[in-house]
């Protein structure tokens, strides 16, 4: 397999004004492809380099979601600032934002202003909420999305009363993937058309989005969910409830998570031909699985219970690996619950190549997750090497036209910056 010397993206130039996760990441995603990715960053430093945890001097964040981009500190309040981003958009082939509603407008920044200069520019947003409705212009982050989306409640573990949020910032990460999505879909169009477009997503969106197995209602067999809390109110099953519970929803039913005898926990299952299978390997007879004819009751709660428990106490009898291999043998999904670190050093992960080491030169080895897609004849490797503060001011700069002394003078200003004061 020959890779060539350039990324999927290469020749595309991409201005990002990204903001902690949902954006960067967009950017990092296209910048892996080789994409020249410029990010303009305040000339007090980007939020990221000093909220989170610092290594050496820099943050966790920056490193991880400034990978591959060329940094540029630029005042956006300063005319001259907006200037030189302006040029800067203007010659881009894609502007990245995920600042609130309404601020690329403000700075000319956004898809009208520019689209009537360049027609071949492509502005991609991501917003909290989404334009418009009565949350549109609301700010928020990855939590109040989860919230909002209702992702919270279908992923949050109860602590007492109180819900516990993922620590996985999967709105902002998924809006970032399907931004940089929709950018390459309006880059592929725009080789037929010649004209780029506004491509928009929210984390709200993208919280949905992630819910897409359940979050549906069709009338004609959902309906009872909406009397569904009245009558558990109630202390009584709905009379609808069995009847809308197909045969091949009781794997779900009994899938999880279960310990083992060494302290391990295992998931179990997925799928009516796997649910069989799992007993089989345990030694459970269950008419639930094994009796065609058998109905479930009005009630199932006290038998899935039950067989719950029955499962239990039988995964306790063997060591997780020893159980995995068992079902893995009998081609019952499963896996070993295992920490991140575990995952990240894992020989399943090196095989596949889905980490990737390096020495960055402030912090020393790191060692983070790969390019997430595969590609057999174009380059899409994880970039590496995060922008020191300033460090490819003086070559956009000169790109786009100003020499050392125009440069100097704009430091003095104010508009932009080469040194963190």
């Amino acid at each position: 397999m020959d890779e060539l010397a350039d990324g999927i993206f290469s020749g595309v130039r991409v201005l990002e004004f990204g903001l902690f996760v949902a954006g960067p990441y967009a950017g990092e995603l296209l910048a892996h492809g080789g994409a020249d990715v410029i990010k303009i960053e305040p000339t007090t430093g980007d939020a990221t380099r000093w909220n989170s945890t610092i290594v050496h001097g820099e943050g966790r964040h920056y490193i991880i979601k400034a990978r591959g981009k060329r940094g540029v500190p630029i005042n956006l309040r300063h005319p001259d600032g907006l200037a030189i981003v302006h040029d800067l958009a203007l010659n881009s082939d894609v502007i990245i934002s995920n600042m609130r509603p309404g601020a690329l407008k403000r700075l000319s920044l956004d898809y009208e202003s520019l689209n009537a200069q360049n027609e071949r520019i492509i502005v991609a947003e991501i917003s909290a909420m989404g334009e418009d409705g009565p949350y549109g212009m609301h700010l928020g982050a990855d939590f109040q999305a989860a919230a909002a989306s209702g992702l919270a409640m279908s992923t949050a573990n109860f602590d007492g009363d109180e819900p516990r949020i993922l620590d996985a910032y999967l709105c902002d990460f998924h809006a970032g993937t399907l931004l940089s999505f929709g950018i390459a879909g309006a880059l592929y169009r725009r080789e037929f058309t010649g004209k780029g477009q506004h491509v928009r997503t929210s984390l709200y969106q993208a919280g949905l989005s992630l819910q897409t197995a359940t979050a549906n209602l069709f009338d004609a067999v959902d309906g009872w969910k909406r009397e569904f809390a009245d009558w558990m109110e109630q202390e009584r099953p709905h009379p609808r409830l069995a009847s809308q519970s197909r045969r091949d929803q009781t794997a779900l039913i009994v899938g999880g998570f279960y310990e083992t005898r060494d302290g391990h926990w295992i998931t179990l299952g997925a799928g009516q031909l796997a649910f069989k299978r799992l007993l089989d390997v345990i030694g459970i007879e269950d008419p639930s699985a094994h009796d065609p004819d058998w109905e479930m009751p009005d009630d199932p709660r006290d038998h899935f219970t039950s067989l719950r428990q029955r499962i239990r106490e039988i995964a306790l009898r063997y060591d997780g690996e020893e159980l995995r291999e068992r079902m893995q043998a009998a081609g019952v999904p499963c896996a070993l619950l295992s920490s991140l670190e575990e995952a990240l050093l894992s020989e399943h992960a090196r095989a596949n190549d889905y980490v990737h080491s390096f020495d960055h030169p402030a912090v020393g080895p790191v060692l983070m997750p790969q390019a997430p897609v595969k590609f057999s004849r174009d380059r899409y490797r994880a970039a590496e090497q995060t922008p020191a503060f300033g460090e490819h001011l003086r070559d956009v700069m000169g790109e786009l036209g100003y020499d050392d002394a125009a440069i100097e003078k704009l430091i003095e200003s104010g508009a932009i910056a080469e040194e963190l004061t």
